[in-house]
Formats: C-alpha cells, structure tokens, sequence
C-alpha cells in the first residue's frame, strides 16, 4: 500500500514539472513572438520600463512628453482646465494627435483596431512601418486637398498608444524621422483605475498651465510668457529644448 502510495506521489510530481515546464515553453514562445514581430524602434515605454529615456519629461498623467526643439504642443482642455480632450504635436507641415487607450491584459489591441479601421477607412491600406504594421490613407480636407494620413499603434501592459501623424510625417523625410523620434519618446503610465477597452485613458491638464499659476507666470514668477497668433501660450524649457504649448 505504501508502494502505491508513493507511485502516485512520484506520478503527481512528474505532472507538475511538466506542467510547470510547458508553461517556461510558453512564455518562452510568447517573448519570442513579441520579439520577432515587435517595433524597430524601443518605444514608446511603459511607466515601469528601466529603459525608458531619462530627461525631464513634461507630466500630463497617463503620458509623460519628453521636449525636442521646434516641437509644439496643442491642449485642448475640459471646460474646468483640470483635463485635456485633445493632445496634438505638430512640427513643420506635420501633425501627430497621440490617444493612449486602455486594452485587456494580454491581447494585441492594435491588431483588433487596425481591423476596424481598415473595414471603415475608404482608400485605406496597411503596411510594414516603423513601428510595425501602420494604416496609410488620404484624409480630405475641402474639396480637392487631401492630406497623407499614417495611423501607428503600441501595445503596453494594459495599454495601447494611437499616433496619428499627418502631413509629410505620413510618408517619409526629415518630418517623419524627426515625429517618429518623438514618438518613441513618450512614457505611457495606464494607471489602476477600471477602464473598458478602447476607452482613452484620462490625461491630466499640467499644473503649470492652471490659470493660476499662468498668473504667476505673467508676473514672472514662472515660466515665461508669450502671445502667439492672439493665443496664450507658455514656453517650457525642458532638457532637449523649448517647446511651446498653446492652449485653444
């Protein structure tokens, strides 16, 4: 009786190192694919990334934008200015509007989104890119103007960041190389809080563009303050530069 005992103890034992080896297999096979079939940039990062860029990143809460020179950034805030609806970047004849959106554990969201646009987006055609495969198609603007569109997607932890870049940037030159720098840049922190897929997740309207502080700032106590277009803007020294952010 012992025997048999300890034969299926030996028995138990055997299936749960070989459970416990499928399972290393698989996250083996599963690193491998992400590997293989991941950006050829590095970023964009997650917040927990070690290898995510140092320097002095401008806090907007679920994304954190690390400057470059002649780079501009366009708020568009919540009636209260504690939140931001919009988020766009341009630089020359370039625009990239970025969205990070919250995505299941464990699921390649962009894949699911590239689906939906392609199904929807008249004209539209997918394409290896720089970050992997990215949606190319015309946007029209008025009546015989259209506008090159590229559409990148990055999957995180429970994230998804959507670039959309426009203008020259869609297509390629030194406007493509210089956004797409950028791009890989940004930190991407998803947060605790309970999301649906697809849902934008909440970005934060930066303390120093409260309209208390600008009041400081105007006092030169800040920042310093410029008027750009009749438009109020705030200059942000940050490490690799100015970048100029106006609020509309």
């Amino acid at each position: 009786m012992f025997k048999k005992r300890e034969k299926k103890a030996e028995a138990k034992e055997e299936l749960k190192e070989e459970k416990a080896e499928a399972e290393e297999r698989d996250v083996e096979e599963e690193e491998l694919e992400e590997s293989e079939e991941g950006p050829q940039r590095p970023g964009p990062y997650d917040a927990s990334d070690p290898d995510a860029p140092e320097g002095e990143y401008l806090d907007l809460g679920a994304l954190k934008i690390l400057g470059k020179p002649g780079l501009s950034m366009h708020l568009s805030p919540s009636p209260d200015r504690k939140s931001i609806v919009d988020l766009t970047f341009s630089y020359g004849s370039s625009s990239l509007k970025l969205t990070l959106l919250a995505s299941p554990r464990r699921v390649k969201f962009w894949e699911e989104l590239r689906r939906d646009i392609l199904s929807s987006q008249k004209g539209s055609r997918e394409a290896e890119g720089a970050f992997g495969p990215e949606i190319f198609f015309e946007t029209k603007v008025r009546e015989g103007v259209e506008i090159p569109t590229r559409i990148v997607g990055v999957d995180g932890p429970r994230w998804m960041l959507r670039g959309i870049f426009a203008g020259p940037a869609a297509t390629g030159g030194e406007e493509k190389e210089f956004l797409d720098s950028f791009f890989s840049t940004v930190i991407a922190d998803r947060g605790k809080e309970p999301l649906a897929p697809g849902d934008p997740v909440p970005l934060i309207f930066p303390p120093q563009l409260l309209p208390e502080n600008m009041a400081k700032a105007a006092a030169g106590q800040g920042p310093e303050m410029a008027d750009v277009k009749t438009r109020q803007s705030v200059q942000e020294t940050l490490e690799r530069g100015p970048m100029f952010t106006e609020i509309r």
